[in-house]
């Protein structure tokens, strides 16, 4: 697979675990207007990657083609935020 279509899969669960990270706090704290903002944000990330991946248009990730090093800082990025956020509410 291409790394700049997986960069763009990266970047929509990043999206769907920021979602869910802001579901997990509204439950455990009510809503509160800052939680909206976050959830929001995540809504947007999503919103992108699933735009960029319907249009195929991948160009605006060719940084990820060509740099190895930064392909890998958003893998571990990503897999970290995603490991993280299910342990806050243990």
């Amino acid at each position: 697979m291409d790394r700049a279509k997986l960069a763009v899969y990266l970047v929509g669960l990043f999206g769907l675990a920021t979602i869910g990270q802001a579901v997990g706090l509204a439950s455990l704290a009510g809503f509160e207007p800052q939680l909206s903002v976050f959830f929001g944000s995540g809504l947007v990330i999503t919103g992108l990657a699933v735009r960029t991946l319907n249009a195929g248009c991948y160009e605006e990730f060719d940084l990820f083609r060509r740099r190895d090093v930064a392909f890998w800082a958003v893998v571990v990025g990503v897999l970290a935020y995603i490991a993280v956020v299910p342990l806050q509410f243990l």
